[in-house]
């Protein structure tokens, strides 16, 4: 709707010119005499600045409109209000810009107005110049279209500020301002485009990258497989070869009904093959796992899976073998039981406790015994007493097989955690239950000394010695007389009056009773015990002075 003002002024000028228009005078013509008159002079005297201000624009025409039409009555012309137009935008816009050409134009009665818009020109840059000096965008984009898809400016990619500044100048090259604040819009509008741009080389450089570290993570792991792979199947091609398994032959007895689990196990155990489990794989895919004969055959660990199959598969003709059944008590040494063993004509003596010292079957307390050189019998403690039945005539290994397998079954993972509980090792438990076995007869007498020789080994500063007479017995009767070369250090050191602690390994064969006793001992305070011979009556106590008493009472002094 028209300004009141602005037709109040016209009707002014129009009363104040010296020739009246006359009644018959088309009032209308002069109106549009004034305004044609205006819209040239504004056509051909503004232009303004700020590119892309639409409404900054139609309020400098306005003001144009007004001062060409009716004159201003502050005193500013138009480029005055344009420039305080502009300087305001600035203020409130952080972007900044500069110089552009705009050019308004009226066309038609209508009075439309239509702005074509020119954007700005860098500075000492004519090669984006039009004919006119202006800034041709057209060209502009031609040049510097790297990265984007084609030449159309349409293409040029808005960014998150409201626009995509191509030059770095700071200005919206599209060269249109809508008057909104593009970051609000696009916090009200998600259109799934969140990512910052990234020109399409720069992509193409990161995949690259990611493709190039996959692949060699991709060849590692391959690599890594291929390697693993091989390593095994060396290790298992030497393990079925025999190339590093060597020993001397032996019997090997395969029991009635064996499957091909037992038979594996069995032939690990003797030291015959180093892998149960791929000895029966071996034998299934061969078809020959439910091949195998019962009887004794004689096998060697230099033989491959093939050749001990092919024994195995031999038929054993099974004849009567003369036996013979042997019982071992408690506390019994080993060269006593090798004794019994030799005259009752199952093997020799000697030849017993050289096996029974030196053999290895894989049972799984064997892992559990160190290695002492102040040892004089190293498996000394592990014959379990029980009965056993030997055949007549028999192979040394299978008699010590026998009494090994006994032990490993005796010994259960509930008495070895009372072991690691208690801080003692499986020779340490031994050794001191041999003792305990050789000092008392029962199981509540055996939970009592024990308590007696736990408190001195955990006194050793006040009672450095166990002082028991079964261990200097032991040193006299049998480390003694069958050392190849006598040594006094090894013959005190099972002595217990004269080394201190435990001797370095058992002076006979414990029962579970007094290997119970050691690991669950009475709780007392006790440091010194003696013994009626005649009546086996104990006596504890804690001082010297009390066990001096029980000494005579005792009949022992």
């Amino acid at each position: 709707m028209p300004d009141k003002n602005l037709l109040d002024d016209i009707l002014n000028e129009y009363d104040s010119k010296s020739s009246p228009v006359s009644p018959d005078e088309d009032m209308s013509s002069f109106f549009e005499e004034q305004a044609t008159a205006a819209d040239a002079e504004l056509s051909d005297a503004y232009t303004y600045d700020a590119p892309g201000q639409q409404e900054q624009d139609d309020t400098a025409g306005e003001i144009a409109g007004y001062e060409q039409v009716c004159g201003s009555d502050d005193g500013y012309t138009a480029d005055e209000y344009a420039a305080e137009d502009v300087q305001e935008e600035d203020e409130e816009d952080i972007r900044v810009f500069e110089p552009a050409a705009v050019s308004l134009s009226k066309e038609g009665d209508e009075g439309q107005e239509e702005a074509s818009f020119h954007d700005s020109v860098p500075e000492d840059d004519d090669d984006y110049s039009d004919d006119r000096g202006l800034f041709d965008r057209d060209r502009y984009y031609e040049k510097n279209s790297s990265g984007l898809s084609g030449n159309d400016p349409d293409d040029v990619a808005d960014d998150d500020d409201g626009g995509y500044d191509g030059d770095e100048d700071g200005y919206d090259d599209d060269g249109y301002d809508d008057g909104y604040d593009d970051d609000g819009y696009d916090e009200d509008y998600d259109d799934g485009y969140d990512e910052e741009y990234v020109p399409a080389h720069h992509r193409k450089k990161s995949n690259g990258a990611g493709r190039l570290i996959f692949a060699l993570i991709m060849v590692t792991i391959v690599i890594s497989i291929a390697l693993i792979g091989s390593a095994a199947v060396i290790s298992a091609s030497t393990e079925i070869l025999a190339l590093e398994r060597s020993g001397t032959s032996r019997t090997v007895e395969i029991p009635q009904g064996y499957g091909s689990r037992e038979v594996a196990e069995l032939l690990q155990s003797n030291g015959i093959i180093g892998n149960a489990e791929l000895f029966r794989l071996f034998s299934r895919i061969n078809s020959q796992d439910s091949t195998f004969q019962a009887g004794e055959h004689t096998l060697a660990p230099s033989m491959t899976y093939g050749d001990i199959i092919e024994e195995l598969q031999k038929k054993i003709e099974l004849e009567e073998r003369e036996s013979v059944t042997l019982t071992f008590k408690e506390g019994i040494r080993l060269v006593d039981a090798a004794k019994m063993i030799e005259e009752a004509g199952v093997c020799d003596a000697k030849d017993f406790i050289a096996a029974f010292n030196s053999s290895k079957f894989g049972f799984g307390f064997e892992s559990k015994i160190g290695s002492n050189p102040m040892k004089f019998y190293k498996m000394e403690g592990y014959l379990f007493p029980d009965t056993y039945e030997f055949y007549l005539d028999d192979d040394p290994q299978n008699v010590v097989k026998r009494i090994y397998r006994n032990f490993d079954a005796k010994i259960t993972p509930d008495l070895y955690g009372r072991m690691d509980d208690m801080g003692y090792s499986l020779d340490e438990v031994i050794t001191l239950a041999s003792i305990v076995q050789k000092e008392a007869g029962d199981e509540l007498n055996m939970k009592i000394v024990a308590s007696v020789f736990i408190n001195r080994l955990d006194n050793q500063n006040k009672f450095p010695k166990l002082q028991s007479d079964p261990t200097s017995g032991y040193s006299e009767e049998v480390v003694a007389p069958n050392m190849e070369v006598y040594s006094a250090t090894i013959c005190d050191a099972y002595d217990t009056y004269k080394g201190e602690g435990l001797p370095p390994g058992a002076i006979c064969n414990p029962g579970i009773e007094a290997i119970n006793a050691v690991l669950y001992p009475r709780d007392t305070s006790y440091y010194y015990f003696c013994s009626d011979l005649d009546t086996g009556e104990f006596y504890y106590a804690e001082t010297l002075s009390e066990h001096e008493s029980n000494l005579r009472k005792a009949g022992l002094r």
